[in-house]
Protein backbone atom coordinates (compact mmCIF):
# COMPACT_ATOMS: atom_id res chain seq x y z
CA UNK A 1 0.00 0.00 0.00
CA UNK A 2 1.48 3.86 -0.50
CA UNK A 3 2.34 5.43 2.38
CA UNK A 4 0.48 8.24 1.59
CA UNK A 5 -3.13 6.83 1.86
CA UNK A 6 -4.39 5.79 5.05
CA UNK A 7 -6.43 3.03 6.46
CA UNK A 8 -10.14 3.59 7.35
CA UNK A 9 -12.02 0.77 8.65
CA UNK A 10 -15.37 -0.33 6.59
CA UNK A 11 -17.97 1.07 8.75
CA UNK A 12 -16.23 4.50 8.82
CA UNK A 13 -16.11 4.47 4.87
CA UNK A 14 -19.71 3.54 5.17
CA UNK A 15 -21.01 6.09 7.09
CA UNK A 16 -19.19 8.81 4.97
CA UNK A 17 -20.70 7.73 1.89
CA UNK A 18 -24.37 7.76 3.52
CA UNK A 19 -23.36 11.46 4.83
CA UNK A 20 -21.85 12.49 1.47
CA UNK A 21 -24.70 10.90 -0.65
CA UNK A 22 -27.36 12.66 1.75
CA UNK A 23 -25.18 16.01 1.48
CA UNK A 24 -24.70 15.34 -2.38
CA UNK A 25 -20.92 16.06 -2.08
CA UNK A 26 -18.32 13.67 -4.38
CA UNK A 27 -14.75 15.15 -4.51
CA UNK A 28 -11.66 12.94 -5.11
CA UNK A 29 -11.01 11.81 -1.73
CA UNK A 30 -14.02 9.79 -1.77
CA UNK A 31 -11.80 7.58 -3.79
CA UNK A 32 -8.66 7.76 -2.47
CA UNK A 33 -9.28 5.84 1.40
CA UNK A 34 -7.14 3.25 0.85
CA UNK A 35 -9.20 1.39 -1.46
CA UNK A 36 -9.40 3.98 -4.47
CA UNK A 37 -10.02 1.23 -7.32
CA UNK A 38 -13.73 -0.16 -7.44
CA UNK A 39 -13.84 -4.10 -6.77
CA UNK A 40 -15.94 -5.93 -8.76
CA UNK A 41 -16.19 -7.94 -11.79
CA UNK A 42 -14.43 -7.64 -15.28
CA UNK A 43 -10.72 -7.38 -14.13
CA UNK A 44 -11.47 -4.23 -11.41
CA UNK A 45 -8.69 -4.50 -9.40
CA UNK A 46 -8.16 -3.27 -5.49
CA UNK A 47 -4.47 -3.63 -5.84
CA UNK A 48 -2.65 0.44 -5.30
CA UNK A 49 0.28 0.74 -7.27
CA UNK A 50 3.51 3.08 -5.44
CA UNK A 51 3.62 5.70 -8.13
CA UNK A 52 6.45 7.24 -5.93
CA UNK A 53 8.73 4.27 -6.25
CA UNK A 54 10.85 5.02 -9.37
CA UNK A 55 11.75 1.68 -10.07
CA UNK A 56 8.23 0.42 -10.16
CA UNK A 57 7.42 -1.84 -13.59
CA UNK A 58 3.96 -1.84 -13.52
CA UNK A 59 2.96 1.71 -14.36
CA UNK A 60 1.63 1.11 -17.63
CA UNK A 61 0.31 3.79 -20.16
CA UNK A 62 -3.22 4.54 -19.93
CA UNK A 63 -6.62 5.86 -21.17
CA UNK A 64 -8.99 7.79 -19.01
CA UNK A 65 -12.66 7.59 -19.33
CA UNK A 66 -13.54 10.55 -17.47
CA UNK A 67 -17.31 12.65 -18.50
CA UNK A 68 -20.94 13.59 -17.04
CA UNK A 69 -22.64 11.08 -15.13
CA UNK A 70 -24.87 8.06 -15.95
CA UNK A 71 -23.23 9.02 -19.79
CA UNK A 72 -21.89 5.33 -21.28
CA UNK A 73 -18.36 5.02 -19.62
CA UNK A 74 -18.30 2.16 -18.36
CA UNK A 75 -21.09 0.92 -21.20
CA UNK A 76 -18.36 1.81 -23.71
CA UNK A 77 -15.63 -0.24 -21.75
CA UNK A 78 -17.50 -3.23 -21.32
CA UNK A 79 -18.62 -3.09 -25.11
CA UNK A 80 -15.56 -2.07 -26.79
CA UNK A 81 -13.11 -4.74 -24.31
CA UNK A 82 -15.89 -7.07 -23.23
CA UNK A 83 -17.68 -7.87 -25.89
CA UNK A 84 -20.69 -7.03 -23.55
CA UNK A 85 -24.10 -6.75 -25.50
CA UNK A 86 -24.86 -2.35 -25.56
CA UNK A 87 -28.28 -4.06 -24.75
CA UNK A 88 -26.75 -5.45 -21.58
CA UNK A 89 -25.35 -1.94 -20.53
CA UNK A 90 -28.14 -0.78 -19.62
CA UNK A 91 -28.38 -2.80 -16.40
CA UNK A 92 -25.20 -1.70 -15.20
CA UNK A 93 -25.13 -0.01 -11.87
CA UNK A 94 -23.27 3.61 -11.42
CA UNK A 95 -19.67 3.12 -11.11
CA UNK A 96 -19.14 4.87 -7.46
CA UNK A 97 -15.13 4.17 -7.45
CA UNK A 98 -12.38 4.59 -10.01
CA UNK A 99 -11.82 1.39 -11.41
CA UNK A 100 -8.83 0.04 -13.21
CA UNK A 101 -8.28 -2.69 -15.79
CA UNK A 102 -5.38 -4.06 -17.34
CA UNK A 103 -5.67 -4.77 -20.86
CA UNK A 104 -2.91 -7.42 -22.32
CA UNK A 105 -4.04 -9.05 -25.01
CA UNK A 106 0.02 -9.01 -26.59
CA UNK A 107 3.27 -8.22 -25.88
CA UNK A 108 1.59 -5.18 -27.94
CA UNK A 109 -1.19 -4.71 -26.40
CA UNK A 110 -0.38 -4.05 -22.83
CA UNK A 111 -2.65 -0.71 -20.73
CA UNK A 112 -4.70 0.41 -18.69
CA UNK A 113 -8.30 1.88 -18.76
CA UNK A 114 -9.39 3.87 -15.83
CA UNK A 115 -13.23 4.57 -15.71
CA UNK A 116 -14.17 7.28 -13.35
CA UNK A 117 -17.06 8.25 -11.71
CA UNK A 118 -19.23 11.16 -13.25
CA UNK A 119 -18.93 12.98 -9.98
CA UNK A 120 -16.26 13.67 -9.22
CA UNK A 121 -15.51 17.20 -8.43
CA UNK A 122 -12.40 18.00 -10.28
CA UNK A 123 -11.93 21.54 -8.68
CA UNK A 124 -11.68 19.43 -5.19
CA UNK A 125 -7.98 20.34 -3.47
CA UNK A 126 -7.49 16.51 -2.73
CA UNK A 127 -7.89 15.52 -6.28
CA UNK A 128 -4.60 14.42 -7.20
CA UNK A 129 -3.32 15.96 -11.04
CA UNK A 130 0.14 14.61 -10.98
CA UNK A 131 -0.89 10.51 -9.85
CA UNK A 132 -3.74 10.71 -12.46
CA UNK A 133 -2.26 12.14 -15.22
CA UNK A 134 1.32 10.93 -15.49
CA UNK A 135 1.64 8.18 -17.62
CA UNK A 136 -1.90 8.80 -19.45
CA UNK A 137 -1.50 8.51 -23.27
CA UNK A 138 -5.39 9.18 -23.87
CA UNK A 139 -8.48 10.84 -22.16
CA UNK A 140 -11.64 9.84 -23.06
CA UNK A 141 -14.12 12.89 -22.39
CA UNK A 142 -17.77 10.88 -22.75
CA UNK A 143 -20.58 13.37 -23.01
CA UNK A 144 -23.56 10.91 -23.99
CA UNK A 145 -23.23 7.45 -25.72
CA UNK A 146 -26.60 7.39 -26.71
Amino acid sequence: MSQGLHMKTKQQQEDEEEDDEENGIAGISDYDDGDPFMEGEFGCEEEVLDFTDPFSTEVKPRILLMGLRRSGKSSIQKVVFHKMSPNETLFLESTNKICREDVSNSSFVNFQIWDFPGQIDFFDPTFDYEMIFRGTGALIFVIDSQ
